[in-house]
């Protein structure tokens, strides 16, 4: 059963394992994504959705026949003086949190860029020592 058409796929599979083993390749943990641009990717995604998605409403909209209704209207009509600043709290909160986090995307843009720069000016100096 191992072998087909005078193949013996059971010995070129363990040679496969072997040459894995030797490479050591079997220790390397396997990823689809590099493990950085996931991190900048997901901090730029976070960013972008609490742009969009920081404030909250305090009212949806209310389905059901025209008598649940008018007693969810009285409900949310009587619980709003409770539920309203508590809203309003927490969308301060989230833009807040917003802030933080642009801030902080903006400062890992920047030291990326700054690493770039300085790994520039190394290769310079190393170079200009090289000729002098």
């Amino acid at each position: 059963m191992a072998e087909t058409n005078g193949i013996d796929v059971t010995k070129i599979m363990e040679q496969i394992r072997q040459d894995i083993k030797e490479s050591g390749a079997d220790r390397i943990p396997l990823s689809f994504q590099d493990s950085n641009s996931t991190e900048a990717s997901t901090l730029d995604e976070a960013v972008r959705y609490l742009a969009y998605n920081y404030e909250v409403t305090a009212y949806q909209m209310l389905e059901g026949n025209k008598l649940k209704r008018f007693f969810k209207k009285c409900i949310r009509k009587a619980g709003s003086f409770f539920v309203l600043p508590i809203v309003a709290q927490q969308n301060k909160l989230n833009y807040h949190y917003y802030m933080v986090c642009e801030a902080v995307k903006n400062q890992k843009n920047e030291i990326a860029d700054l690493k770039k720069t300085l790994s520039d000016l190394e290769s310079k100096v190393d170079a200009l020592e090289k000729k002098a």
